[in-house]
C-alpha cells in the first residue's frame, strides 16, 4: 500500500506529466506556426500558475520519496532539476523565440524523471501489496 504522501505524489506526478505533454503539444502545434502571438493572460499565466502550484506540491513529496527509497537511478538533485525545468516548460513553451532543440530536450528530461518516479511508485505499491 502506498502511504498518503506517496498517493499524493502519484497524483501530482501524473498531473505534471499531463501538463508537460500539453505544453509540448501546444509548443509544437501552435507556437511554432507563422504569425503566432502569445496570449499572456488568457493562456500563458493560467497554465504557468497550474504548473507552479502542482510542482510546488510535488517537489517535497518527490524528494522525500527518493530519499526514503534510494532508487539506483534517481537522485534528489534530479528532482530539483525537474522542478526548475518545469518552470521553463511552463513559460517558454508559449514563446516562438524559444529554441526548438533545447525546448524538446527540456520536455524529454521532465518526462523521463516523472516516468521514472511513476515506475518506482508502482514498484513500491507492488512490493508493499504482497
Amino acid at each position: 500500500m502506498l502511504s498518503k504522501e506517496e498517493l499524493d505524489l502519484k497524483t501530482y506526478n501524473e498531473e505534471l506529466l499531463r501538463l508537460n505533454e500539453e505544453a509540448e503539444s501546444y509548443y509544437i502545434n501552435q507556437v511554432r506556426k507563422e504569425g503566432y502571438e502569445p496570449d499572456f493572460f488568457g493562456v500563458v499565466k493560467p497554465f504557468a500558475d497550474r504548473v507552479k502550484e502542482t510542482s510546488e506540491n510535488w517537489k517535497p513529496l518527490a524528494e522525500a520519496f527518493v530519499l526514503k527509497t534510494k532508487p539506483k537511478h534517481l537522485y534528489p538533485i534530479q528532482i530539483t532539476h525537474t522542478f526548475d525545468n518545469l518552470e521553463v516548460v511552463a513559460i517558454k513553451s508559449f514563446y516562438p523565440k524559444t529554441g526548438l532543440k533545447k525546448q524538446i530536450e527540456t520536455f524529454k528530461s521532465v518526462a523521463f524523471v516523472l516516468n521514472q518516479l511513476n515506475q518506482l511508485l508502482d514498484e513500491e505499491q507492488d512490493t508493499t501489496h504482497h
